[in-house]
């Protein structure tokens, strides 16, 4: 197709504009030029057609049966055309989006998973900011969040993710296989946990699961949770963790859970700002959460 088997683009617009509203004033107004202009493009239009596409009289406009077939594909290619500059510009505008997490969160739930995201969600810019404490939501800055609690959370928009579970696990190298193994093995603590309450401890477990004459201080005592499960996969002794967190190592063979007694933790959130709440990405991004949280992991 070269130039010449092409209307002039302004032309097309003009008659476009002219059949859609049935008025030559008000395609001049909406196209910022003047009834003249419309008409003298219309007159070109049909000039380099060789057929009448619009019948006008002086008080109406109405389109012709040619006039009719060559509106419809107007409608259709402008559309097209909309929908495409659209798109360029969304991707174009396409803003970073920075998720706020626990570094245990981030550390043994959300970076494993990045190539998953990238291949599910690959017009994502999604940025990751690492915190212990809550942090402020503010658009441009830290947009959404994974909060870990019972809620409500104020000021922003929240959904339930992944109700938390906490149970012993230890390295498989260790062979416990029943309840009596815990006298022989060392307990590792997390002393520095703050959530969820009441705390999902040693003393707590060994209650619930019926085991008695346990030293439940003794063992080691870590600060956090990350050093806890890594001295487990080690072999160091068993700790009580959360089973979202060690959901990737109990998959991997590197972390066993030798009972079924758990203790109930907290619930995971995805907030954001209200402001974004709405956008593509992050719609996407919280659908893709959701599913993946509640997909057992291979």
């Amino acid at each position: 197709m070269t130039g010449s088997d092409m209307p002039p683009l302004t032309a097309l617009r003009a008659f476009e504009a002219t059949a859609r509203l049935s008025s030559f004033k008000a395609a001049a107004a909406e196209l910022f030029v003047t009834p003249t202009a419309i008409s003298h493009q219309i007159r070109q239009l049909e000039e380099y057609l060789g057929v009448r596409v619009l019948d006008r009289t002086p008080r109406s406009v109405s389109l012709t049966s040619k006039g009719k077939e060559l509106y419809e594909a107007t409608v259709s290619g402008f559309a097209d055309i909309r929908r495409s500059v659209a798109r360029l510009r969304e991707i174009d505008n396409r803003k970073a989006l920075t998720l706020s997490a626990t570094t245990a969160f981030l550390s043994h739930w959300l970076v494993p998973r990045l190539a998953e995201i990238r291949h599910v969600l690959p017009e994502l810019d999604l940025r990751l900011h690492a915190s212990e404490t809550i942090v402020k939501l503010q658009p441009g800055e830290i947009d959404v969040a994974i909060r870990y609690g019972k809620g409500p959370f104020a000021g922003v928009e929240a959904t339930s993710l992944r109700i938390d579970t906490f149970a012993p696990v230890c390295s498989p190298r260790l062979n416990i296989v029943d309840l009596e193994d815990i006298r022989r093995v060392a307990l590792i603590h997390v002393d520095g946990r703050t959530a969820p309450r009441p705390l999902p401890d040693w003393p707590r477990w060994c209650a619930g699961a019926g085991i008695s004459g346990v030293n439940t201080t003794a063992g080691l005592h870590f600060s956090n949770g990350l050093h806890a499960m890594q001295a487990a996969i080690a072999g160091q002794g068993v700790a009580i963790v959360s089973l979202v967190l060690a959901a990737d190592t109990l998959a991997s063979g590197l972390l066993v859970q030798p009972f079924h007694h758990v203790l109930p933790g907290d619930i995971y959130h995805f907030v954001c700002a209200p402001a974004v709440s709405s956008r593509s990405d992050v719609e996407a991004l919280r659908q893709w959460m959701r599913i993946e949280l509640d997909a057992p992991r291979s």
